[in-house]
């Protein structure tokens, strides 16, 4: 993707989160930090991530505790109460998970986030792990957020991303889809399923390109999030769009968001202000109903 068009003006420094947004007080790398991470992340469940690490920079802030091994022992409500407050999304859920990945965390990895990583290796061994537990252990963590805040430790430059690691966001699977990675029909075609064909293929082609993933997925999330958005209606991005040639238009994300899954059939908008567009069912992934 070359940096000099959408890149040259749109940066991870400047654009992406986990970077804009950092809590008072805690310095950058610190095991806080780290911690501050694990816990923001493991909300980062089909949302908006703007708003995700801007409502966990506030809450750190006002409430450190959870964020702490205090969170053990709070309940469930109180810590929904919390989330609810600074409006991070399904705080309900949210807070099912945040006691008991707090357990795990602090029980079991004493309190250190990247031990999870440098004890097994790899997502689909973390993976496992969770598989083989009660239920309990690191809820809210699949491997989608697992490749995710191994990405942010990696480009902290507190480890390596495992070698399966690839945070398969809804901006990665909507670049899939435009750029005929991924096509198909049906109404149907879930998230999860798109994610578990796609995390290897991206693994598989920074190994061959030697690229790194965490570049790779900024530049996916940093495109998408900043280009897509609106596409049809911006002529400019003919100018700007590293792989405006490659693009057969944005599908819509409304039922990814709703229901956690694509909605292959719904027309498409065309990229740079044109018409609607709908996608060939060819392509080296397919989905059918």
């Amino acid at each position: 993707m070359s940096g000099s068009k959408i890149f040259k003006h749109i940066t991870r420094e400047l654009n992406a989160p986990q970077w804009v947004f950092f809590p008072k007080g805690v310095e950058k790398g610190s095991i806080g930090h780290q911690i501050w991470l694990f816990f923001a992340a493991m909300t980062d469940r089909r949302e908006v991530s703007w708003q995700v690490y801007q409502s966990h920079k506030r809450l750190r802030e006002i409430s450190p505790e959870l964020y702490s091994e205090k969170a053990i022992g709070m309940s469930s409500a109180h810590i929904a109460e919390l989330l609810s407050k600074e409006k991070i999304g399904s705080p309900g859920q949210s807070a099912q998970y945040w006691s008991r990945s707090a357990k795990t965390l602090f029980e079991r990895f004493n309190g250190d986030p990247l031990s999870i990583y440098r004890v097994f290796g790899s997502i689909n061994a973390i993976l496992a792990f969770k598989d083989n537990g009660d239920g309990n252990l690191f809820p809210g963590f699949g491997p989608k957020i697992l490749s995710l805040l191994s990405l942010f430790y990696a480009e902290l430059g507190l480890i390596s991303m495992p070698p399966d690691a690839f945070p398969v966001d809804v901006h990665v699977q909507r670049f899939a889809i435009s750029t005929g990675i991924a096509t198909g029909r049906g109404r149907m075609v879930i998230n999860e399923e798109l994610e578990r064909k796609l995390r290897p293929l991206y693994c598989a082609v920074c190994a061959e390109e030697k690229w790194e993933r965490f570049d790779l997925s900024h530049a996916i999330w940093l495109l998408c999030s900043n280009g897509c958005n609106g596409c049809h209606r911006r002529t400019e991005m003919r100018f700007l769009c590293p792989v405006y040639e490659e693009c057969n238009g944005s599908i819509s994300t409304k039922t990814y968001f709703r229901r956690g899954f694509w909605d292959m059939d719904a027309p498409r908008h065309r990229k740079g202000g044109e018409l609607i567009y709908s996608l060939p069912a060819i392509a080296p992934l397919f989905f059918k109903q």
